[in-house]
């Protein structure tokens, strides 16, 4: 009887303990998602700098050049109003505030930047072999030659500055899984249940 009664006590000290560290703090959680929202505000803002700083810098080039030099700033000019486009909606995107968000919603949004950050990856490959694909149109074109050479340039150096963007933004994204992990740590019945996030 005696060690049934002092199993019980370990046993439910043990639970109790176990209980009380695996819990995520209110504060853990909100400084995972405090950071998220300051690294997409940040993503954002970098992006949008970027466009207009092209933007302004391709239009008065454009302006002031000829031949592939020129449809190379006239490509690096639409195709940064259109990044611009994709930050003010990343920036739109950013009016809820991550203060409230439950566990669930926090994992949620980080998994999904990271899948988000990926999917972009890849269609920044694409940019890049469709502007290498535009050079070597424009050397089998004589006629549009100038044209489609400037335009292949513009969308291999801007796939290639968005693939940058991308897949350190992602590994940046990726370095906090480690964060996250005591998150979703739980322990209902003394044990310990973890989720992993790959």
């Amino acid at each position: 009887m005696k060690n049934t009664i002092t199993f019980l006590l370990t046993s439910a000290s043990a639970l109790l303990s176990s209980l009380s560290q695996a819990q995520p703090s209110v504060t853990d959680l909100r400084e995972f998602s405090r950071q998220r929202y300051q690294h997409q505000k940040a993503l954002s803002l970098t992006l949008g700098s970027y466009a207009v700083a092209n933007i302004a810098v391709s239009g008065i080039a454009a302006a002031q050049t000829t031949g592939e030099t020129r449809y190379f700033h006239r490509m690096n000019a639409y195709w940064n109003a259109v990044n611009l486009g994709i930050a003010g909606i990343g920036l739109l995107g950013l009016r809820n505030r991550p203060e409230n968000e439950s566990l669930s919603q926090a994992v949620r949004q980080h998994e999904n930047m990271k899948q988000f950050l990926l999917l972009n990856a890849g269609l920044d490959v694409a940019y890049m072999a469709g502007g290498l694909w535009l050079m070597e149109r424009g050397n089998n074109r004589p006629d549009q030659r100038e044209r489609l050479r400037g335009f292949g340039k513009a969308v291999l150096v801007n796939g290639g500055f968005l693939l940058a963007f991308d897949v350190v933004n992602y590994f940046i994204f990726k370095g906090r899984d480690k964060r996250q992990q005591p998150l979703l740590e739980i322990s209902p019945i003394g044990g310990r249940i973890v989720l992993p996030i790959k």
